[in-house]
């Protein structure tokens, strides 16, 4: 099995912050909503975002869209070998049932995320589809996965091919595989990688987008496992 987490997304409700900056009111009520309701969207809330901690690399859920539709579209999902869970910079976690199919039109994968935030859980003829856990930091995610191995991919880390990386793993019998991707534009993982035994690895001499490494990873793992 094959668990991906997006982590340290850039997924969140706009902050209190800001909400009475004259982008977020108009943006409030083009939509009809209350700035509380809604998500942080750097492609229509940039001008307000300016003065947030870290509000060049914030509001990225298109990030989280690309992951989302990449991941489980793919053929290992469809042959029940992927677990995806999206982790966000206010350290909640989004559990992703591999039967969920994600709206691929922009403005509603929005809205579902909106809902998700709101009531926490997306259910439909008695199963759960999508479920938001809060307080749940990435180390906890880790540690509550079991998996045989953790991989974090990072443009500082090993430089590796990945088809033969995956070989020697299965080599080692060491099937359950967990892959950290960052959810973020700019910067770095919040977490401090180094302090621990996992896998840090690069596969390219570029930076390159969340779902172009995830595709990359679901490509090989499904040509090796």
């Amino acid at each position: 099995m094959l668990t991906i987490v997006l982590a340290a997304s850039e997924l969140e409700k706009i902050p209190s912050s800001i909400f009475s900056h004259p982008a977020i009111t108009s943006y409030a009520n083009q939509r009809n909503k209350k700035p509380e309701q809604m998500i942080l969207d750097s492609n229509y809330h940039h001008n307000a975002m300016k003065n947030l901690l870290e509000g060049d690399r914030r509001g990225r859920p298109d990030i989280v869209h690309m992951f989302l539709l990449t991941s489980l579209e793919s053929i290992a999902n469809k042959e029940g070998k992927l677990k995806v869970i999206v982790h966000t910079r206010n350290n909640e976690a989004v559990y992703v049932n591999p039967k969920t199919r994600i709206m691929r039109n922009y403005s509603r994968f929005i809205g579902l995320v909106e809902q998700i935030f709101e009531k926490k859980s997306i259910t439909t003829q008695n199963e759960t589809l999508i479920e938001l856990h809060e307080n749940i930091t990435l180390d906890k995610i880790i540690k509550q996965e079991k998996t045989d191995v953790v991989i974090v991919f990072s443009p500082d880390g090993k430089k590796v091919k990945l088809t033969n990386f995956f070989k020697d793993i299965k080599k080692k019998k060491q099937e359950n595989i967990l892959c950290i991707i960052g959810g973020f534009p700019k910067g770095d993982f919040h977490f401090d990688f180094s302090k621990t035994s996992y896998n840090v690895v690069s596969i390219y001499d570029k930076p390159l987008t969340a779902w172009t490494v995830t595709g990359e990873v679901l490509v090989n793992y499904n040509l090796v496992f």
